[in-house]
């Protein structure tokens, strides 16, 4: 191509440029839309208010968000504690449980640091992840539309791990739901895939200190008075299901009732489809049965 040629074939290429940057930036604002804001998304859900708070640990502040979605039955009632830690937001959380507030049941949907709207880092899913369960905790019990001894919590992802390490810490949940959850890194990070170890690396350098600090097998108290329900995919490669079988066995040696569900064709990210039938006859024994016999 001679230098002519190449002057007439700049034109060419500039507009071709400028329109892959248009047709970016419309993508990304179609994407941007998939995500409402917070206003447009409370208009609406008019039973769901924000469940935002803040955490300090050392210098550091966090700033949690979520919501809580509000059963509409009279009385005190139970409430579910979601915290999340994977890829959905607190408003998928909202719309994917609400089958679980027509039960009669509050939820919470809350996304621990480095997820969702909550400001991070995450650091995988390090003491300010611990931090913001307890004081989402503290909030939702305090709420006067909530029965306190009646509060179950549900984590999938690193928010099983998260709600996992708030058991260690914190004997007031009566249920705890863990899905697809890794419940002791010091044995994981030998046998982890390594697309696991490199999102590891990418929030924490991982010292002995920090994987033990951060397993939940670790810091289990010596007797423990709640009931879990551990659900897993058998096919799952970021947190091989060996974690959860290991976490039901320390955990029934210490007294807890502990439910198992191993899903054999399902993956890390188990279908919603699938728990529920198992999610909604757990919370029903633990939250709604148990205070009818309580209460006959």
């Amino acid at each position: 191509m001679n230098a002519t040629e190449r002057l007439a074939a700049r034109p060419a290429r500039f507009a071709l440029r400028a329109a892959l940057v248009v047709a970016a930036a419309m993508a990304a604002m179609a994407l941007g839309g998939c995500h409402p804001s917070p206003s447009s998304f409370l208009r609406r859900h008019p039973n769901v208010e924000p469940f935002n708070f803040q955490i300090s640990l050392g210098p550091n502040h966090y700033q949690i968000a979520g919501y809580l979605s509000r059963s509409t039955e009279p009385g005190r009632l139970p409430a579910l504690l979601v915290l999340n830690g994977d890829a959905d937001t607190a408003e998928r959380c909202v719309e994917n449980n609400a089958d679980v507030v027509a039960m009669g049941i509050h939820v919470a949907c809350v996304s621990i640091p480095g997820y969702g709207r909550s400001s991070g880092p995450g650091r995988f899913v390090g003491p300010q992840a611990v931090a913001a369960s307890r004081r989402a905790l503290d909030l939702l019990e305090a709420k006067p539309e909530v029965d306190p001894s009646r509060v179950a919590v549900w984590g999938a992802g690193d928010g099983a791990v998260a709600a996992g390490l708030l058991m260690d810490y914190d004997s007031r949940p009566r249920a705890l739901i863990l899905q697809s959850g890794a419940y002791d890194m010091l044995k994981l990070w030998p046998q982890a895939p390594l697309g696991t170890k490199l999102a590891i690396i990418h929030q924490v350098w991982p010292s002995r200190r920090v994987l033990s600090e951060r397993s939940v097998i670790q810091h289990l108290p010596q007797r423990l008075d709640c009931s879990v329900l551990i659900l897993h995919g058998e096919r799952d490669r970021a947190m091989p299901v060996s974690q959860a079988m290991q976490l039901a066995g320390a955990l029934r040696e210490r007294g807890a009732r502990v439910e198992t569900r191993y899903y054999p064709k399902a993956s890390h990210r188990i279908a919603k489809r699938m728990v529920q039938p198992e999610l909604r006859a757990f919370l029903r024994e633990n939250l709604l049965d148990a205070d009818s016999a309580s209460n006959s």
